[in-house]
């Protein structure tokens, strides 16, 4: 290992197998800023975080519900199938179907992969219990996925394909979602750089550094210490704009390129504006206004429903289908995620459109009230239709 030790980073070593394994694998991301990029080191950005969060936040709060298929078409839900619970309500003992679903997405979001271990008992889904995607290996044989495990007693468990439920991101060999931190490794590098850049830019004083010139000829220990009394006096944000106080012909004169000359802060916008687009989340979503405007932000907020949030969802609903419903029940049963919530308009919109499904005949108003979130009323299950509209072919009816 000492090859690969010689061209790691300072700091980074790989001491032992399991180093050796996780770099293989991604876990240790070396990049050409020097910084050392992880999924949890890489959770640090501020951009990264607030992508994560927000992809991870808007797949938890949707409902999730197990329907039922109806024979004469339409779906109802199955509240009395054992997997309801389940998904809708707690995944297992310790976690709300919230909790559970937003940790999965953010480990989906950021390392490609989430994997849970799918308890049965009598063949009947019992619980879900999530498993940290670091700690699994997907391997495959024969056209079929086993699962490697390495457990809390530091031992490893191969699980077979139907015990675990693994939700993917897009992937290159069907097996294992691609991470986006290791794939875009050098921009979230770049982005800790300027972060630690900024803070050292500030620690010192919003000033670069620089020489004190002395006129004579200092010891090693002279040295030191008048180094040493200069930061102590003018290093740090408490410290900045002091006036400094030269004496024993000893003068200052700054090295170095400005931050404005580095375009620091250009830099950093970038670096957020580019942290959005990998992960396809609006850059309005994560705090940058700065091409938002109160006429688009809706069609934004929209368009990440329907090109960045929905295809999460289908992946989801294939997942989780596939994995906890045995094959006898794919036909009759179905897993979906509600997004009604997130398409709805401004209130004007809204009651616009119900009129207008009202006066054609489409829905009733208690299908209405339904979506409003109130309760139904007496007759509202009446359907509407224009009096001057009738089939084509059927004679005028006699006033």
């Amino acid at each position: 290992m000492g090859f690969l030790n010689r061209i790691l980073s300072p700091g980074r070593e790989i001491k032992s197998s399991a180093d050796l394994e996780s770099f293989l694998r991604g876990g240790i991301g070396g990049s050409s800023s020097g910084v050392n990029v992880t999924p949890d080191s890489a959770m640090t950005i501020a951009a990264v975080f607030a992508c994560v969060r927000v992809l991870s936040e808007s797949v938890a709060q949707l409902p999730l519900v197990l329907y039922r298929r109806l024979p004469e078409g339409g779906k109802v839900r199955a509240v009395e199938h054992p997997l309801y619970p389940i998904l809708h309500d707690a995944p297992n003992d310790f976690q709300t179907s919230f909790e559970w679903r937003e940790m999965k997405q953010g480990h989906t979001a950021l390392r490609g992969n989430s994997y849970s271990f799918i308890n049965r008992a009598g063949g009947q889904v019992r619980e879900l219990l999530p498993i940290h995607p670091d700690k699994v290996e997907p391997k495959q044989e024969d056209w079929k996925v086993t699962y490697k495990v390495q457990m809390g007693s530091g031992n490893t468990r191969e699980f077979k394909q139907g015990d675990i439920l693994h939700i993917r991101g897009l992937s290159s060999d069907g097996v294992m979602g691609l991470s986006p931190v290791k794939l875009f490794r050098e921009a979230m590098g770049l982005a800790l750089a300027t972060e630690k850049h900024g803070a050292k830019l500030f620690g010192n004083g919003t000033r670069l550094g620089g020489i004190l010139k002395h006129p004579g000829t200092l010891s090693e220990n002279g040295a030191a210490r008048l180094k040493q009394s200069w930061e102590d006096a003018h290093a740090g944000v408490d410290n900045a704009f002091k006036t400094a106080l030269l004496e024993e012909g000893i003068s200052w004169e700054a090295v170095g390129m400005t931050s404005e000359d580095a375009q620091f802060l250009e830099t950093r916008k970038f670096q957020k504006t580019e942290i959005a687009s990998i992960f396809r989340v609006p850059p309005h979503l994560i705090g940058d206004l700065e091409r938002s405007t109160n006429n688009n932000i809706e069609h934004q907020g929209l368009e990440f429903v329907i090109y960045t949030l929905t295809p999460w969802l289908r992946r989801w609903e294939s997942a989780l289908g596939k994995a906890l419903l045995p094959p006898e029940q794919r036909g009759e049963y179905f897993i979906e995620f509600l997004v009604d919530g997130l398409l709805r308009g401004d209130f004007k919109t809204r009651m616009e459109g119900y009129a207008s499904a009202l006066n054609n005949g489409w829905l009733n108003p208690n299908e209405v009230r339904e979506m409003e979130n109130r309760n139904p009323i007496e007759g509202g299950d009446q359907y509407l239709r224009p009096l001057n509209l009738a089939p084509l072919g059927d004679p005028p009816e006699e006033v």
